[in-house]
């Protein structure tokens, strides 16, 4: 059941920093404090399922 819960919280991480890195270019100011959020947030996004699913 955790790796269920890690792989949908993955697949809404991943979704939210897309969302982030569209609103980046559509704001004023506040790009690259936005750019970098969403880069962290796709890190995470691809780092939780290589750990979660990679112990035994």
């Amino acid at each position: 059941m955790g790796r269920v819960i890690a792989a949908v919280f993955s697949i809404l991480l991943l979704l939210v920093s897309m969302y982030l890195f569209g609103f980046a270019f559509q704001v004023d100011s506040g790009q690259a404090f936005i750019f970098m959020g969403g880069l962290i947030l796709m890190t995470l996004s691809f780092f939780l399922p290589i750990h979660v699913f990679g112990k035994r």
